[in-house]
């Protein structure tokens, strides 16, 4: 028998935390913090004997440095590449945390404490915690992404975490081979859709890429620094155009680089990373407004970094286009602009009349795929984290599918 307990990410998006209590052990899968409100996970108990993080994005790793800070003593386990890249975006999380005039959950210490007590695990690898083995396996999210796969004597448990099952130009698909998998803990994200076929996405954004700069124009690609920034390189870099990128998704390539098992085609990102432009100061990004090219910079919902910068020199001009090409929260700058074409910060509120569109590029799985994935590997249960429809999704799973699925909402625990 396991204990789960929601601490985060209990029908919503964001600020996983997982508690698992095995009955000898208790570990914790995820402690991320929502990165819109900067909300927070309900805080776990500190006699953990391992936190595992699944990988980097601040949703899943971001308030991991707090449990050090609250006197957690024990260690966090990751792939080296979680660890490299999320260490980058813990640093910015205080930066940001600075910026909006919020008291930081942890400080550059407990970083650092977080560090010293890092133990990697690779892909395919595991450990032994008391009577427990935990392993890793590829989730296909982003590089270093994990899925986590708990054995005890009598149960087998696989927390999905974000996981896409098909490959992409950066990433290959999450490994799927499990057996006797007795409870799954599943994301949910899209469970309420499918979509688009990729490859059709990559030829619509090489078409606009091709229609804008041959009009003189330039496509500004406001992409998430980690995974959507290296996919749109790889994806635009052979057609002879001239690339330049800004912002924070400089810096995380160059992590990415370092872990060359972690993505699908690491000569072809150094190649076009190599090719690229770099742009880190204003006179640097005024310079680069002189020529048609293509501009991927941060941050993917433009709620900030060089963004800001180009949007106020570049939203008048209708040879220009924009292609937003990832999921805009509610509330951020970038969800305004795609509901109303008005960018909106920092004392600028313009309304653009550059070309838009809008390119599904999703890292997370869709409906389709997770049931086909369920149906696989026929658990005796399934419980939905992760989704703002996780609930319908479960009554789903169960009246049309046979599944023994549940939704639990945060705090709430569940026996399996």
């Amino acid at each position: 028998m396991i204990d789960i307990r929601v601490l985060g990410s209990g029908r919503e998006v964001g600020r996983s935390a997982i508690l698992i209590d095995t009955g000898t052990e208790k570990l914790l899968f995820d402690y991320g913090i929502e990165v819109q409100d900067m909300g927070v996970p309900k805080m776990p108990p500190l006699n953990l004997d391992g936190v595992f993080i699944s990988h980097a994005h601040l949703d899943h790793s971001g308030l991991a440095p707090q449990l050090y800070a609250a006197g957690y003593e024990g260690r966090t386990f990751m792939t080296s590449a979680t660890r490299d890249i999320s260490y980058e975006l813990l640093k910015d999380s205080l930066h940001v945390q600075k910026k909006k005039g919020i008291r930081p959950h942890f400080l550059p210490a407990h970083i650092n404490v977080m560090e010293e007590n890092t133990k990697i695990i690779e892909n395919g690898e595991g450990v032994s915690i008391g009577k427990s083995k935990i392993s890793l396996e590829s989730s296909g999210h982003i590089p270093g992404s994990s899925q986590t796969i708990l054995e005890t004597k009598n149960d087998k448990l696989l927390y999905t975490a974000d996981i896409k099952f098909i490959d992409t130009q950066l990433m290959s698909g999450a490994h799927t081979e499990f057996d006797d998998v007795k409870t799954i803990i599943s994301e949910s994200t899209y469970s309420y859709t499918d979509h688009p076929d990729r490859k059709s996405l990559e030829d619509r954004l090489r078409e606009i890429a091709q229609e804008t700069l041959y009009n003189n124009g330039i496509l500004l690609l406001p992409a998430f620094a980690v995974g959507r920034t290296q996919e749109l390189l790889l994806i635009l870099s052979d057609l002879g155009f001239p690339i330049v990128m800004d912002g924070m998704g400089i810096e995380i390539t160059e992590k990415i680089l370092m872990h060359p098992d972690s993505i699908r085609d690491a000569d072809k990102l150094a190649s076009a990373f190599s090719e690229a432009g770099k742009a880190r100061r204003d006179s640097q990004r005024a310079s680069v407004l002189q020529e048609p090219c293509i501009i991927i910079t941060t941050s993917g919902m433009m709620n900030g970094g060089p963004i800001s910068y180009y949007m106020k020199h570049l939203h008048k001009r209708k040879d220009c286009a924009i292609v937003q090409t990832g999921f805009q929260v509610e509330g951020t700058v970038g969800r305004v602009f795609k509901d109303t074409g008005r960018y909106v910060t920092n004392g600028l509120d313009v309304n653009s009349h550059m070309k838009y569109d809008f390119l599904d590029f999703s890292a997370h799985t869709d409906r389709s795929h997770l049931i086909e994935f369920y149906k696989k590997l026929n658990p005796e249960n399934i419980v939905l984290v992760h989704g703002d429809h996780a609930e319908d999704f479960a009554a789903e799973l169960r009246e049309e599918h046979g599944f023994n699925a549940s939704a639990p909402a945060n705090g709430e625990k569940i026996n399996v």
